[in-house]
């Protein structure tokens, strides 16, 4: 069994490391395989991790350090059931990073950059599009309410 530590599960144990990274979970650090909380969450909910802690209280935990995080597991929850391997943003970044169906971890880069936000929020739209473009990546919004909207973001030019 791995453990919780400032924010992340990390996992230690060989074969349990190799898996996650080839499923695209967390990011190996010197042998140690970090998720975030919301991602551990997924993942014990699939029977996959052995946390010691439910979905339910990951998702606590980590509302503690975003208060989003129930809307972000929603939307990890939806697209991985869809079969997409979703990652977290580098370093600070508040989107998710979505990879193409049927990819191997390494084969391709992300296409597409999520960010999630509550139904009927506004979204500074000019300066996500501009950190998605910087990122060379799509941009779309995923808005949880009762359900998840996906909206496509991007700027069009008529010159």
């Amino acid at each position: 069994m791995g453990r919780i530590e400032g924010g992340f599960f990390l996992e230690e144990e060989p074969g349990k490391v190799e898996k996650l990274g080839l499923i695209g979970a967390g990011v190996n650090e010197g042998g140690v395989q970090k998720l975030p909380l919301i991602e551990a969450a997924y993942f014990e909910g699939k029977g996959f991790l052995s946390t010691g802690k439910t979905p339910g209280e990951l998702i606590e935990m980590a509302v503690g350090g975003d208060p989003l995080a129930k809307e972000r597991f929603a939307v990890l929850s939806q697209l991985r059931e869809s079969g997409y391997i979703v990652r977290w943003g580098i370093g600070e970044s508040e989107f998710l990073r979505v990879y193409k169906k049927g990819i191997r971890m390494g084969e391709d880069r992300t296409e597409t950059v999520v960010k999630v936000l509550r139904e009927g929020e506004d979204p500074p739209v000019l300066e996500d599009i501009a950190a998605a473009s910087g990122m060379r990546k799509d941009l779309v919004y995923a808005f949880v309410g009762e359900k998840i909207v996906f909206v496509k973001a991007y700027r069009v030019s008529f010159e």
